[in-house]
């Protein structure tokens, strides 16, 4: 994957040009640092006029996934790539 990136190229993500991964080590989630680092990089995206984001979450990871779903990203129906998309727009949240 890392030598054909163009994979990622898919129909459905066109709205969310930009893609992100971001891991927090298990004993420093759940102390905001992750909501910082994701407000500062959705600030900078809408700063430089890039309107939407997705990214790829493992089925079983339930705790990125409810991470992910209150700093509002919400699923994208891609075709079975062993990954769940969600995706957003780089405006604030508004939940």
């Amino acid at each position: 994957m890392l030598y054909a990136p163009e994979w990622m190229l898919v129909p459905e993500l066109e709205s969310y040009p930009a893609h992100l991964h971001i891991n927090i080590l298990r004993g420093h989630q759940g102390q905001g640092g992750g909501r910082i680092l994701m407000t500062a990089f959705l600030d900078a995206l809408s700063r430089r006029g890039v309107t939407g984001v997705h990214l790829g979450v493992p089925e079983g990871n339930t705790s990125a996934r409810a991470f992910y779903d209150r700093l509002g990203f919400r699923r994208v129906d891609v075709p079975d790539r062993g990954l769940i998309y969600l995706a957003r727009s780089t405006a604030p949240a508004t939940t």
